[in-house]
This record gives structure tokens, sequence and C-alpha cells, in this order.
């Protein structure tokens, strides 16, 4: 348990093999709208009690020395629920982040929605090594269905842009999910978008999540995501992009997304 008593496990996880990952918040004003995304999760944990609604700086200070103990953990990957305030999260994240560099010398990511640069520039200072801004997908009538609220969001070139001025290149990183109704075409062409900018274009299948309004949509064919990944990979190659070359989250995780094999092997 943390030093104020809460069970570790509902604090923290371990992702893949080495990756200490946690939800700092885990509510997200859009689930409070009606305006979530279909796929997601974040309150159904909150509901059945597997978790707590917010990590303090404490809490993940106690949870990553512990984790370092145990000799597993190399790097940490935080997100968090869109917050109702201007920072969208970021302040929440920047806490954790330092509350884990009081005790670990190891590279954290965070992600969040797309925020002004003062908050990224929050973020980098308080130690995060990189960064994942999501879109999930490039393509515009999907995304108004699956993800309403993102889909009015017009900042998200900017943020990346701002993003890799800050982290740098391979450490910006934004998801593009696949099986969710959209073409082929459109996660080649935001791959190529996100490369161009230097931004590692997160291919990823869809993992329905049971309790979700997509909890009954089938997941992709390994056909079809053999067939994206080599597309994306070499759209990243053009623009010498490597995902190997990432400090810390999900890239680096890589559990649930075989495009750094991909990239391997190309």
């Amino acid at each position: 348990s943390t030093s104020d008593g809460v069970p570790m496990w509902k604090v923290a996880l371990l992702h893949g093999t080495d990756c200490l990952a946690s939800t700092i918040c885990q509510k997200c004003v859009y689930w409070s709208s009606g305006q979530a995304c279909g796929f997601c999760g974040i309150e159904l944990s909150l509901r059945y009690g597997s978790t707590i609604e917010v990590k303090t700086r404490s809490h993940m200070r106690d949870v990553a020395s512990a984790a370092l103990e145990e000799g597993v953990v190399k790097h940490v990957t935080l997100t968090v629920g869109t917050t109702p305030t201007p920072d969208k999260g970021a302040f929440l994240l920047a806490e954790a982040v330092r509350g884990i560099g009081e005790v670990a010398g190891i590279p954290v990511h965070v992600q969040l929605e797309p925020v002004e640069r003062k908050y990224l520039k929050v973020l980098k200072d308080s130690g995060a090594s990189s960064i994942g801004i999501h879109v999930e997908s490039f393509d515009p009538r999907v995304l108004a269905e699956v993800c309403p609220a993102k889909s009015r969001i017009d900042k998200f070139m900017q943020a990346w842009r701002t993003a890799v001025d800050l982290f740098g290149e391979n450490q910006v990183s934004s998801y593009i999910i696949a099986g969710l109704g959209e073409t082929d075409e459109s996660i080649v062409d935001g791959a190529r978008t996100l490369s161009e900018i230097g931004v590692i274009p997160y291919l990823v299948p869809l993992r329905p999540i049971p309790g979700t309004p997509m909890a009954d949509r089938a997941p992709p064919s390994p056909s079809r995501m053999a067939r994206l990944y080599q597309e994306v990979v070499r759209v990243m190659r053009d623009q010498r992009i490597d995902p190997r070359k990432n400090l810390a989250g999900c890239v680096k995780c890589g559990a649930c997304s075989a495009l750094s094999e991909f990239h391997e092997c190309s």
C-alpha cells in the first residue's frame, strides 16, 4: 500500500514487460457531457472499484519506488482523463512526473489532448521524456462518429509541432486506431502527415472493451494489420522516423502494436 493506505494495484499496473502505467485522473469531462470516445473505458474501472479517481504526487512516488525495488520497470506511461480546466490535466500529470522523479531516474511518458504551449512546457519542465497527443483517426466521418469531442478540436497540428519542438523527434506520438470504420487510405495519409512533422504514427488495432459502446465491434484482421504496418513503416522510413528511438511510453512498450517489429523487419 501507499503511505496513505491505498493498495498500489489501484494506483498503477505493469504494462507489457517493463512499463509502469497509470491513469492519473480516472474521470473525463466528455463522459459527463455524453461526448465520450466510443472505445474508451476510462471510467468503467473506477465504477468497478479497481482504481481510485486521482493519483497524487505521493502515490506515484511510493509506487515508483516499489516498482524499482521489484527490478522490472524501465519506463513509465501516464495518461489522464480530460479535465474541465484549460490545462486539460497537464498539471496533474506534471505533479505525478515530479513524484516519480523524486525516487526514480527512469524516463516518463505523458498523454493528453492538445493544449497550449505553456502547458506542454510545464510537462517538459516537470521531467517528462516523451508525450502522446492522440488523434485516434484521420477519417473525419469516423472521428465525428466515434470521438465527437475530439472531432471538434482543431489544435492537433499546432500541438504536435510544438511538442516536437519541446521534446524532439521520435519523442512525440499519436495513436491511430485501425478498426473504427476508417479507410486504409486515411491511416496511411495520416501516418504521412504525422511523420512529416516528426511525430510517430502509433498504429494499433481496436481492442474492444466490455461495457463500452464498441464492445461488440470486431477488431481488424491480422492480414489487414500486417498490410497497414508495412505501409505505415514505409512512410515512417521515408521521413526517418524510428519508433525504436522513443524513450518511454506506449511506443517503447509495444504491447499494443507490432509497429516496432515491422520497422525492424522492413
